[in-house]
């Protein structure tokens, strides 16, 4: 999934924010994905991390900002939301980005919630929006979609399937940290799924930031 970013700073005429000499986060560690405790979050809620699954990170030094992500990949060791296409098998990303100050943080924020909220709560399948508070405070937006994969796309016959995605996004002070999770799914137990893929990305966002410099 790609990241946008805009630094900070306004157009002509626009008001300049002060910056913020003692911002709360850090640098983030180099090493951040490796110290993630995924098989811990992933067992508090009935997952397992995928055998299958290749570790994958990304980290950046940009002039005003730190960046990370980090890949992820779990299963469901039964039957559990199981489809003709096989195990339910929820993946995706944490991204981190630490600002050099609050200001760079807002705006990057802001234009998140536009290309990752705002516009697919246009144009995604079945899309719904919430608002996300937490010690964040109330900066953080949810955004679900859920599409009903066609039979005739492949050779199974009707495998009554949906393709089920969840992005939750969140500022505190000068760190901004997005976690998407997908998986496909029994199309008659969205609900159910969509719920488990939500629980993981609020543990996956309450674990990333323990690991940060506060």
């Amino acid at each position: 999934m790609a990241l946008v970013v805009v630094a900070a700073g306004c157009g002509a005429g626009g008001p300049t924010p002060p910056p913020d000499s003692n911002p709360r986060y850090g640098q983030i560690p180099e090493d951040l994905c490796s110290r993630l405790q995924f098989e811990a979050v992933f067992e508090g809620i009935a997952l397992d991390l995928a055998p299958s699954h290749e570790d994958g990170s990304d980290y950046r030094t940009e002039r005003t900002y730190w960046r990370e992500r980090c890949d992820f990949g779990a299963i469901a060791p039964d039957e559990r939301f199981a489809t003709a296409l096989g195990a339910f098998q929820p993946s995706g990303a944490v991204q981190v980005r630490v600002y050099h100050d609050v200001a760079g943080a807002v705006q990057a924020y802001d234009q998140d919630v536009a290309n990752y909220i705002d516009l697919p709560e246009e144009t995604g399948p079945n899309p719904a929006t919430a608002e996300l508070t937490g010690w964040w405070g109330d900066s953080g937006k949810t955004l679900q979609t859920a599409l009903v994969l066609d039979p005739d796309d492949f050779t199974l016959g009707d495998i009554a399937a949906s393709q089920l995605d969840v992005t939750h996004l969140v500022r505190h002070e000068n760190l901004v940290l997005m976690v998407y999770a997908g998986a496909v799914a029994p199309t008659g137990e969205t609900t159910e799924a969509v719920t488990l893929l939500h629980d993981l990305a609020d543990a996956l966002i309450d674990e990333t930031a323990s690991h940060l410099d506060p």
